[in-house]
């Protein structure tokens, strides 16, 4: 007679793909950021991501006189992958006796670990922000301040992280009545596309992003190893990926703190950041 043995149970690529799955909807910051998979099983652990400059306006032409090239300019910023990871170590008892259960939960808190990390990380890419507006995040008229900062002529498809707390700071000023706005109608009115509520930005200060403007770069996807020690009968999943979360436009992200002060410029010219008061 066959015997199952705990090993059997556990396929590798089944809790890889739930583990992505999970973290596809579990890192909520996600849908906002650019997320590039091409350099995925690329060898290195520094990438260059390039930015470029506006050539500006089209130029008036002459018949029979040639066109005048611009100059197309591009600065660099360097990335370092990283690798990050955890484990957990089931019992082969815990697993033969509740298969679903424990390699169910086993995924989930490994989904949740690695989502939390990229997380932390992008709340750090957030706040290298050269951009600024001091004040407190907690009133309507300094999210609209705020936005001028980008100084953009056309709508853009805006994102506000913001810690609870302060978010319902902010819903106490937009009460129509006894009525309290949705999160939704909040955002229509202050001229964002979301609201993300977040412990991962500290109280009194804020994060209005453009859309895409800060992107995750894989280098490689979540992968899933297991091993089985026969001595203390237990079961090592292990979750490993590498990847860099990147300011990728650093036009795109204006940080509301009271006392904002812009970084300083680095030796690459970049951190000459601009900054508004409420008064102007």
């Amino acid at each position: 007679m066959a015997i199952t043995k705990v090993m059997d149970l556990i396929n590798p690529e089944v809790l890889a793909d739930i583990i992505s799955a999970s973290l596809e909807s579990g890192i909520k910051f996600a849908p906002h950021a650019k997320v590039d998979t091409t350099l995925v099983g690329e060898a290195g652990d520094t990438i260059t991501r390039p930015k470029y400059a506006y050539i500006g306006a089209a130029k008036d032409l002459e018949e029979g006189v040639a066109i005048d090239p611009s100059l197309m300019s591009m600065t660099t910023t360097k990335v370092t992958i990283k690798e990050v990871g955890n484990a957990v170590a089931p019992t082969s008892k815990a697993i033969l006796t509740n298969v679903d259960g424990t390699l169910s939960e086993a995924a989930n808190q490994l989904a949740l670990s690695v989502s939390d990390k990229i997380e932390i990380d992008y709340v750090e890419a957030l706040d290298e922000a050269i951009l600024g507006y001091s004040g407190e995040p907690t009133s309507i008229s300094n999210i609209i301040d705020a936005l001028s900062v980008f100084n953009d002529e056309d709508d853009e498809d805006y994102i506000l992280f913001i810690n609870p707390s302060d978010y319902t700071e902010l819903r106490k000023e937009a009460i129509d009545g006894n009525t309290f706005l949705t999160r939704e109608q909040l955002a229509d009115l202050l001229g964002l596309k979301d609201i993300v509520r977040t412990k991962r930005v500290e109280a009194g200060t804020a994060y209005i992003q453009k859309d895409g403007a800060v992107e995750i770069v894989y280098k490689k996807t979540p992968e899933i190893n297991t091993g089985y020690d026969e001595l203390k009968r237990v079961v090592n999943i292990v979750i490993d990926t590498l990847y860099a979360v990147n300011l990728y436009n650093d036009q795109g992200v204006v940080k509301i703190v009271e006392g904002f002060e812009a970084p300083e410029d680095d030796e690459n010219g970049e951190g000459n950041g601009e900054g508004i008061t409420p008064e102007g």
